[in-house]
């Protein structure tokens, strides 16, 4: 077959010569499957397997509804994944991130620091009208103070969510709490005690960083793979080092990096933690945000162990302000409800009610599903500019899912640096340093997808290729 091509690579290479001839931009729609067979006169199959070809390469990716688009990853190449000496470290980053992300609020005036969902994809309409319900009526229950471990409406309809997963969770296994980080936090006071070493991605959100020096424990960081997430054979060898008394992960869109972890990689780690007895605090809010619909379930469906305690939240899907989440932990139920009474007794009842009402009206999978596809095509639209504008040597993960995007600069750049004149133009950044309780991302920053984009936005990203 030397010298001859396939039809269906025949047909990649005169996509691609169109995408190249036209200069269609990350974003830009390509010819639909129809088009294709109408106009090459080839079968359905021969152009399905063409496209299928032209997204292993990167060069388009499908979007639901949408057809199939130039993809901008293909322009950029991931960041290598670096070994670190895997050793427990103390964690001092609170002062500075805080510094940063109030900074960034105060001065930013367009901010890509805060990993929270603008208003335009957020189902605010319906919500207004689920709240109107909840406040409706003088003798309301909701006014008072509701259950401890959360209104009953909700607790059975975050239940029924997981209906598809291998081990179900049951609505008396769920405490609902002031957003994902209470949740996480109730799990450290739950299972830990000052000194503990904790086990954590590298790099991983601040927050639980911040969560980790607040308490005195200390942070043992594991590699991750930008495109497969946590390096589980380097997970083993730090448990046969070190006496790790929990670990908190993020398996599906992994916050800094937007990874999803493969699903037989969420089940070796289930069975890896289990065997072992140690914890997994697995953090789930961004979850549901994967674009990829068949991306899988987190791990905590896999847990026939009775070992993960599940955080998840509303705050990144229905509503950042209400400050609704939830944890699922297994055996530490029972420990995790007296910190919850000891610590604000219960969460706000009326959006409590409200949410849940809004999940049994059916609205939120088809919300989820526009939602993903939004954030999808938004995210598409950053990385094309970002490859447009940034100088050679720029590399970042590519997202599965999330709200962000991980950038490694060039090597010589300090990203807290950037970061503070980047800040000088109105323009609010995470840098890398926050990510990790060593200095091991200070060429990297997380740049945030949120703001909608605009034309506004391609030139503020312009600004900070400018400002390097």
């Amino acid at each position: 077959m030397t010298g001859k091509s396939f039809r269906y690579e025949q047909i990649a290479g005169k996509v691609e010569e169109t995408i190249k001839l036209l200069k269609l931009k990350p974003g830009d729609k390509v010819p639909s499957i129809r088009q294709i067979v109408r106009d090459q006169k080839v079968s359905m199959n021969t152009a399905f397997q063409a496209y299928s070809l032209l997204e292993a390469k990167g060069i388009i990716v499908s979007r639901p509804r949408s057809g199939y688009v130039v993809n901008a990853l293909g322009t950029l190449k991931a960041p290598d994944t670096k070994t670190y000496p895997m050793l427990p470290a103390k964690v001092e980053i609170t002062s500075m991130a805080t510094a940063m992300m109030k900074n960034a609020k105060e001065h930013g005036i367009i901010n890509f620091s805060i990993l929270a969902p603008v208003n335009e994809f957020l189902p605010i309409t319906s919500l207004h009208k689920f709240v109107k319900a909840s406040l409706a009526g003088a003798g309301n229950d909701n006014f008072q103070y509701p259950l401890v471990d959360g209104h009953p409406e909700l607790l059975k309809q975050i239940a029924k969510l997981s209906l598809g997963w291998q081990y179900p969770i049951s609505s008396d296994k769920i405490l609902v709490s002031n957003g994902g980080m209470e949740a996480i936090n109730l799990c450290l006071d739950a299972i830990t005690s000052p000194g503990d070493i904790i086990a954590v991605e590298s790099p991983t959100y601040h927050g639980i960083l911040q969560s980790l020096e607040r308490r005195g424990l200390k942070a043992l960081e594991i590699k991750v793979d930008p495109e497969t997430g946590l390096c589980i054979e380097d997970l083993e060898l730090a448990l046969q080092e070190n006496k790790v008394t929990a670990c908190i992960f993020m398996p599906r869109c992994n916050n800094p990096t937007g990874f999803s972890m493969p699903e037989i990689n969420k089940i070796r780690l289930v069975e890896l933690l289990g065997e072992k007895n140690i914890p997994l605090i697995e953090d789930d809010c961004l979850g549901e945000l994967s674009f990829d619909s068949t991306t899988g379930f987190p791990a905590k469906a896999y847990d026939k162990y009775d070992n993960v305690l599940y955080c998840s939240s509303f705050s990144k899907t229905l509503a950042p302000g209400f400050r609704i989440g939830w944890v699922s932990s297994g055996r530490y139920h029972q420990a995790i409800e007296k910190l919850k009474f000891g610590s604000n007794i219960s969460t706000n009842g009326i959006f409590q009610y409200a949410i849940a009402k809004y999940l049994e009206s059916g609205l939120y999978n088809r919300h989820i599903r526009k939602m993903r596809n939004d954030l999808q095509g938004q995210m598409i639209k950053y990385i094309g500019s970002i490859a447009a504008h940034f100088p050679n040597g720029t590399k970042l993960a590519t997202p599965k899912g999330g709200l962000s995007i991980w950038i490694a600069l060039p090597d010589d750049i300090d990203a807290f640096e950037f970061q503070k004149k980047a800040l000088s133009q109105g323009i609010g950044i995470c840098p890398g340093h926050i990510f990790s309780s060593f200095n091991y991302y200070n060429h990297y920053i997380r740049l945030n997808c949120c703001p909608l984009w605009s034309n506004k936005i391609d030139k503020a990203i312009g600004v900070l290729a400018k400002v390097m």
